[in-house]
């Protein structure tokens, strides 16, 4: 389930007990079965009589192009209508809008505005979208202290991204005193919740020994869960443990193929990667890493080991 469904979700739970809770929730049943048009019959006439729940519901459908044509600014003038009414996912969906530019000029100002609006009534998403505006000073003063106190607060109600980043500040010394230990722990919660980057971060410190004790087999392990999820720097980093006998049983077949899915993605240490093991490995064994490597793909990292 991806972010802008879950936030539809928090829409109807929001909506319930209003006069129009029952059709809404019909509109939203029809629209998370994948039955756009009757979704789309549903939450026009409620979205026109000033529904703020279906007005961001056919603003995700616009945006998207479920039912309807692909229509940025019709997108954006229904979130619009639920934002002005303080309807905190259209406030954020307005945000990524003026960032990106989709539907109204680009304006990171804009955009950090709404975030905010939306932050400040704890939206965890909104919360991780302004601290990455605080991060990168866009439309803001970069402030790493402001950055860090928004991803806190996201991250005490679980969102995985803010907790990598807390993760990546600490152990970078960015608005906060370096600690890998701290780090660790932010990178832990996230990985567990799935997160690819935090994996591969949480995968490198134990590779490498920063705030853990280095255990090569704890690496390939988060390696492993960030490369089955089409993470180009997990894949390329099992695929070199495989290349190296660490953690795991050497195998330059395996490696050959982790690093080949990766390099498919552009990474250039990927691509050098592979142009390396070129030079050492035997065709037949190249050919079937190839072969092995199209499979795992096809099945969507189902099976790869």
């Amino acid at each position: 389930m991806n972010r802008k469904t879950l936030m539809l979700i928090v829409s109807f739970l929001l909506s319930a007990g209003t006069v129009s809770a029952t059709s809404y929730k019909d509109g939203f049943t029809a629209y998370s079965r994948g039955d756009y048009p009757r979704a789309l019959k549903i939450l026009q006439p409620l979205a026109a009589s000033g529904n703020m729940y279906a007005q961001h519901s056919l603003g995700v459908m616009y945006e998207k192009g479920q039912g309807v044509k692909q229509n940025y600014e019709k997108a954006f003038n229904w979130y619009y209508s639920a934002a002005e009414q303080r309807l905190m996912p259209a406030q954020n969906n307005i945000g990524s809008m003026y960032s990106k530019g989709l539907g109204v000029k680009q304006s990171y100002i804009e955009a950090a505005k709404w975030y905010q609006l939306a932050a400040e009534h704890g939206l965890p998403l909104a919360q991780f979208n302004l601290a990455v505006v605080y991060e990168n000073g866009q439309g803001v003063e970069k402030n790493y202290a402001l950055a860090h106190k928004w991803h806190l607060l996201a991250a005490q109600k679980n969102w995985a991204d803010s907790q990598n980043n807390l993760g990546w500040m600490y152990e970078n010394g960015q608005g906060v005193t370096k600690d890998y230990g701290i780090a660790i722990q932010w990178y832990r919660l996230a990985a567990e919740q799935g997160n690819s980057t935090a994996q591969v971060n949480l995968g490198e410190k134990y590779d490498k020994g920063l705030g853990v004790l280095q255990s090569y087999s704890e690496a390939a392990k988060w390696y492993r869960l960030a490369a089955k999820q089409a993470d180009p720097i997990g894949q390329n980093n099992l695929g070199t443990m495989y290349e190296q006998g660490q953690g795991v049983s050497q195998d330059h077949v395996r490696a050959y193929m982790w690093i080949y899915l990766s390099a498919q993605s552009g990474m250039a240490d990927a691509i050098k990667n592979i142009e390396a093991l070129d030079k050492v490995i035997a065709s037949n064994q190249k050919h079937k890493a190839i072969e092995m490597a199209e499979q795992c793909s096809k099945n969507k990292f189902k099976n790869c080991d």
